[in-house]
């Protein structure tokens, strides 16, 4: 196993976690850490040292790359696919099938056995890459780390379970695990959402994706408002890039089963259609309180009871997969917290028009997020 990380601050706990783990799983396997400084503006490359001189002589190795300008951050794609040109070219030769790639973020921290599952997923079913769930370590610390464990473990979650049925999971980025086959016939493209158009190419290889809820790896949230919407501009511009440049290849692949083309062409059609449904909820809006004024307010409340009542059964289903995958919360409280994330949507759907914005503007640069420290 060779898992490629990402700068964080938070780089040296987290690593020091991911050694300890490592060598909890089977003793026959030599783990290798590839450690990647994108010519951070703190003392990241320097703790990256020191964790390397500490790790000297035990079953880990451990290797530190520095990334300089003007190469250096052009977004999370060009990063790994500098970790794998060197990955390929380590000395010892390894079997591109049966050596795997974890990809986790300096802020994720995965126990050793679910890596140990996601090895066994690979060994018991035909699939080139595997996906963990993704949870908030801190979800306690305030409203938005509470909403984003309920979005990732909730939400995406269940959608990921249900593309398992379609035969075809999305990669999520930290906790994605593939093999170095896959890694080095499809690389990373320069997309703002890396990870689907990583997943995209990879069908168009025959690379399959399976999602393993079992495994969950955990990441920092982001705490405050705005690095959480210059995240999600990131993440919509990015799906809205390869609806323009993947879905027409997705509707015509001879290889792409209709139940997966269905579902990542709405996918990609979501932050288009977002922008007007919202326009269509407004004006919905406007003119049921125009009904309720000309007293018409019977027809008014039984249309708004239903529409309420569908959204909040929507989220009690988000909240059954939540409570599955949140250890330690009650279900009562995992309802309550999917309600929320109703609000925490309303909040979050604006995010389209500025991601179009930037889009046709040609704003286009990959902005780190900052997370929580």
């Amino acid at each position: 196993m060779v898992p490629l990380l990402n700068e964080e601050n938070t780089i040296f706990s987290y690593v020091n976690n991911l050694i300890n783990e490592l060598n909890n799983i089977d003793q026959t396997i030599t783990p290798n850490i590839v450690l990647i400084d994108d010519a951070s503006t703190d003392n990241t490359l320097g703790n990256l040292h020191t964790i390397r001189e500490a790790t000297m002589g035990i079953r880990t190795n451990v290797y530190v790359l520095a990334r300089q300008f003007p190469n250096a951050q052009q977004g999370k794609g060009a990063s790994l696919n500098y970790g794998l040109d060197y990955i390929s070219n380590l000395p010892n030769q390894m079997d591109e099938q049966h050596t795997i790639i974890g990809i986790i973020d300096a802020d994720g921290f995965m126990s050793a056995k679910d890596m140990t599952d996601i090895i066994g997923t690979f060994e018991n079913n035909d699939v080139a890459m595997v996906q963990s769930a993704v949870g908030m370590n801190r979800r306690e610390y305030n409203w938005w780390s509470k909403m984003q464990d309920t979005e990732f473990l909730g939400a995406n979650s269940f959608m990921q379970e249900s593309r398992n049925r379609l035969g075809q999971a999305i990669a999520s980025g930290n906790g994605q695990f593939l093999t170095l086959e896959m890694a080095q016939s499809v690389r990373w493209g320069n997309s703002l959402l890396e990870d689907f158009e990583f997943t995209v190419r990879g069908l168009f290889k025959d690379y399959r994706a399976i999602f393993l809820p079992s495994a969950i790896v955990y990441q920092e949230a982001v705490n405050s408002f705005k690095p959480l919407l210059r995240q999600r501009i990131r993440w919509c511009q990015g799906s809205m890039q390869c609806f323009v440049k993947y879905l027409s290849r997705i509707i015509h692949a001879p290889n792409i089963n209709t139940g997966v083309k269905i579902d990542l062409s709405l996918f990609l059609i979501l932050p288009f259609f977002s922008m007007l449904l919202n326009f269509a909820n407004i004006s919905s809006i406007a003119v049921q309180l125009g009904n309720v004024f000309l007293r018409k307010s019977v027809p008014v409340m039984i249309v708004f009871s239903i529409v309420i009542v569908f959204t909040l059964i929507i989220w009690l289903i988000m909240a059954v997969e939540y409570y599955q995958n949140s250890h330690g919360l009650s279900l009562t409280r995992c309802i309550f917290r999917a309600w929320q994330c109703i609000l925490y949507n309303i909040i979050l759907s604006f995010i389209p028009y500025v991601a179009f914005a930037y889009m046709i503007t040609g704003k286009n640069s990959w902005v780190k997020t900052v997370h929580g420290q």
